[in-house]
């Protein structure tokens, strides 16, 4: 389990992440693309968000796709809330437009921490036919995470995609605060028993991984509270809005 958002709380957490640079990490040319503005908003009362990946790409191409394997970039998403790995892959990957780094979390419905809030817009470019992905984790899970899958862009105006929570299958979902990011105390509802407390248990991890499936929920009995820290899907509202770019052979 990598330790760059592990190992980040309270203040540290937001002052760090508040300088991370953000926008699109790709480097396509503007040459026929057509932009769009994305806003994630976050629809759970105890669940923030990590900062996470966005990309544009061919429709044969998938982010991550249930009944898959996670990625080794999906993996550290949905483990640790760490995104650069993801950010990298989706770069040096063939047939992929535009990435984004979404560079910072998402609060909780209704709150707000520091300079973060419950949702977060970001602009996106997309060649015709083009399909859009992204991948964000739910903190206060072991390796939860939400996001689209190779969805439709619009062709003109907006469109609404409800995201329900995914479990990538690489962790067993132990509900334990040694196991969970100590960012769930900095964002979540509640501080977590021993925070921080570094969260290395390689233990915890499933041998052999699973596939992504629909995560099951916050079960309780350990360090989560279903009442907290649960939630019903949809787990986020994502609404894609053509912005710019030429209408031809759309």
């Amino acid at each position: 389990m990598s330790k760059k958002y592990a190992l980040l709380t309270g203040i540290a957490l937001l002052a760090a992440l508040a300088f991370v640079r953000s926008g699109s990490t790709s480097e396509a040319s503007d040459d026929g693309l057509r932009t769009y503005r994305v806003t994630i908003e976050n629809e759970t009362h105890g669940q923030p968000f990590s900062p996470g990946v966005a990309v544009t790409h061919r429709r044969s191409a998938h982010l991550f796709h249930v009944g898959d394997m996670a990625s080794p970039g999906i993996e550290t998403i949905a483990e640790d809330g760490n995104e650069a790995p993801a950010v990298a892959a989706a770069n040096a990957a063939q047939g992929n437009t535009d990435v984004v780094d979404i560079d910072r979390p998402i609060t909780r419905e209704g709150t707000t921490v520091g300079s973060f809030t419950d949702e977060f817009t970001f602009e996106i470019k997309a060649r015709p036919r083009d399909r859009l992905s992204l991948a964000v984790m739910l903190i206060c899970t072991n390796d939860g995470f939400t996001g689209l899958d190779s969805v439709k862009l619009p062709k003109e105006g907006s469109v609404t995609y409800q995201a329900a929570g995914y479990d990538a299958g690489t962790e067993n979902n132990t509900e334990r605060s040694r196991d969970i990011v100590d960012a769930c105390s900095a964002l979540g509802p509640t501080p977590l028993a021993g925070d921080p407390n570094g969260n290395e248990d390689a233990a915890v991890d499933t041998s052999p991984h699973g596939i992504i499936h629909h995560h099951p929920g916050i079960v309780g009995g350990a360090d989560l509270s279903p009442s907290m820290h649960g939630w019903t899907n949809p787990v986020a509202e994502i609404t894609i809005e053509r912005i710019g770019g030429e209408h031809e052979d759309d």
